[in-house]
């Protein structure tokens, strides 16, 4: 889309021949970008024309017979409110055109026309409409910008709602905006999450040529697969994922490149599961989670959960790969505001697939308590405290913390069980965040372990240790890290030196951290702060040249990083214990 101005088109309105013959003669009007495209001679002429013609620019005499220009003006300004016009008036008549200025009238020229007054009247009307088309079209380019990203904004606005980061009306008013029909009378509203999962071989990764039908993930659509949904079944046709021929053999497909293409086939599956269905929403969440918000009653909806994550599960096939789909599902929320409730238990039931096994239907009803008894409510921000503590690896104050949690009443064994799954689940995304893979990450054993045990006692010793194991691993992790870190600090400084300007700050600034988490890394792994660490590093250097060179001491010092003699001096006596020229004639 691109701005273009046509000849702007002008009008001349006035009842004497020679006054509207002298304005078409006076200036070049091509030459201005415009072009007269008629003559009135009176108010009514003028008026009649207008629809026919829709000029950009009126030109118009005060006097004239029937209707003067004021009148004329007026009438035209609430027509065509961006109408451009010029008041043509004589020296005695000025002041009366003045009354015209509040009309919105752009200009005025005095007769008798002379050309340089002409040419910057239009000059002036022609940046002016420039200027009000250029707003326009940049005002439609983002029109069409907001339309294209729409769906994103719509997505974005879902995933709002359901994290309950908005206030009430406000979530109301941009409901209507995205077209989304919940009001005060819905009747509630059900949530599952979705999750799809691929376990992808080695050998798979590094050899994607085993994939022998794999089409473009990216032009997947819709149309790609044909629901027809009858009272008491569904068929479908579908087509497995597949990527072309050119990407398996020029580029070797990742893991997450095949989760990502899972994703958008199975979201796509998803929608055309749902089609036109205005009381079911579908988005993607921020853990890449295919969200389904039914905003209708609650009857069928679990059962069609059911049926959709079979078909998902069959559909999203690659040769030689486990493909996981596994789906949470909240309780019925009575109020379209309490659907962050649903998305939290449809969260929280998904992560039991951690106990009860993947490509499950996991209900939030089937992990509260029997019997009427209040469900447990887990509390997230000590949750949060913990999954930082052990991120960390700050065992001990996890191992505190976790004590706090578990001194809550429990009324059963199942309570506590569910309490220790929000531990273990905590621990794993901690894992999971600080790169800590395998039975680091989640030794499925001690899980088992814990999640069979019918006594709080043995349940909090175990939770204990797996809380304790997992930090203590990051922990290992992050030390490592910053040992390394140091080696690398170090090479660095031996390597630039000879500047004068590195320092803690640069330094720090070029490992992309802050200067006083490096000056305490220093102190930690060398004994010394990054000054004396920095400044016995160029001694070290400054003796060698001396003992090896004949340069002069202003001359090391410059190729050490201290251009100062001076001060140079200073330090290298103050280091070394001799100045440069004892130190040198014992070297002789």
């Amino acid at each position: 889309m691109e701005l273009t101005v046509e000849p702007l088109k002008v009008l001349i309105v006035d009842d004497e021949y020679l006054i509207r013959n002298l304005l078409r003669m006076r200036i070049d009007w091509e030459q201005q970008g415009m072009s007269i495209v008629g003559e009135a001679s009176d108010a009514q002429e003028a008026l009649d024309q207008m629809e026919l013609l829709r000029p950009d620019i009126v030109f118009t005499d005060i006097y004239m017979p029937k209707m003067d220009g004021i009148e004329l003006s007026r009438i035209l300004m609430e027509r065509y409110p961006s109408l451009k016009i010029v008041i043509v008036t004589g020296h005695d008549e000025f002041e009366y055109a003045r009354q015209s200025v509040k009309l919105g009238i752009s200009d005025f020229i005095l007769k008798p026309i002379r050309a340089s007054e002409l040419l910057q009247v239009t000059a002036k009307l022609r940046a002016a409409i420039e200027q009000e088309v250029g707003r326009e079209y940049e005002l439609m380019k983002l029109r069409e910008e907001m339309k294209q990203g729409l769906p994103y904004l719509r997505e974005r606005f879902v995933n709002q709602w359901l994290s309950d980061v908005m206030p009430e009306d406000e979530l109301q008013e941009k409901a209507r905006f995205f077209g989304i029909p919940i009001s005060s009378g819905e009747p509630g509203s059900r949530i599952a999450v979705m999750e799809v999962e691929v376990a992808v071989p080695q050998a798979k990764i590094a050899a994607p040529e085993v994939y022998p039908h794999l089409s473009e993930p990216y032009h997947q659509t819709p149309q790609t697969y044909q629901v027809q949904r009858g009272p008491q079944q569904q068929q479908h046709q579908h087509v497995q994922p597949q990527l072309s021929q050119h990407q398996t053999e020029a580029d070797p497909h990742t893991a997450e490149e095949i989760h990502i293409l899972l994703r958008m086939v199975g979201m796509k599956q998803v929608q055309v599961f749902y089609p036109e269905d205005s009381q079911t929403i579908i988005v993607m969440d921020p853990h890449n989670r295919i969200v389904v918000l039914s905003l209708g009653a609650d009857t069928e909806f679990a059962n069609q959960v059911q049926q959709l994550q079979e078909e998902l599960q069959h559909t999203l096939k690659l040769e030689g790969c486990e493909v996981d789909v596994t789906v949470g599902i909240g309780q019925w929320q009575s109020g379209w505001g309490r659907a962050c409730v649903g998305y939290r238990e449809a969260c929280r039931a998904l992560d039991y697939q951690a106990f009860v096994g993947k490509n499950q239907v996991i209900c939030f009803e089937d992990l509260v308590i029997e019997g009427g008894k209040r469900p447990y409510h887990s509390d997230a921000q000590l949750l949060q405290q913990l999954q930082f503590y052990v991120s960390v690896g700050a065992g001990e104050e996890a191992v505190l913390l976790l004590e706090r949690m578990l001194s809550v009443p429990f009324s059963d064994v199942s309570q506590f069980r569910m309490a220790a799954m929000d531990v273990v689940t905590e621990c794993q995304r901690a894992a999971i965040e600080q790169q800590i893979e395998g039975e680091h990450a989640l030794n499925k054993e001690a899980v088992a372990a814990i999640f069979t045990a019918d006594h709080l006692p043995e349940l909090k010793s175990m939770l204990e240790q797996h809380v304790r194991t997992v930090s203590d691993v990051i922990q290992a992790k992050r030390q490592a890290k910053e040992g390394n870190l140091i080696d690398r600090v170090i090479a660095y400084l031996e390597e630039n030196m000879a500047n004068p300007e590195v320092g803690l700050s640069s330094t720090a600034a070029a490992f992309y951290i802050s200067s006083g988490h490096l000056g305490r890394l220093m102190k930690k792994e060398t004994g010394q702060t990054f000054v004396e660490y920095l400044t016995q590093l160029r001694m070290k250097k400054a003796e060698m040249l001396l003992k090896q060179t004949d340069m002069k001491g202003y001359e090391i010092g410059e190729q050490v990083g201290i251009p100062d003699p001076h001060y140079f001096s200073v330090l290298f006596k103050k280091h070394i214990g001799r100045s440069m020229n004892e130190y040198r004639n014992v070297k002789t």
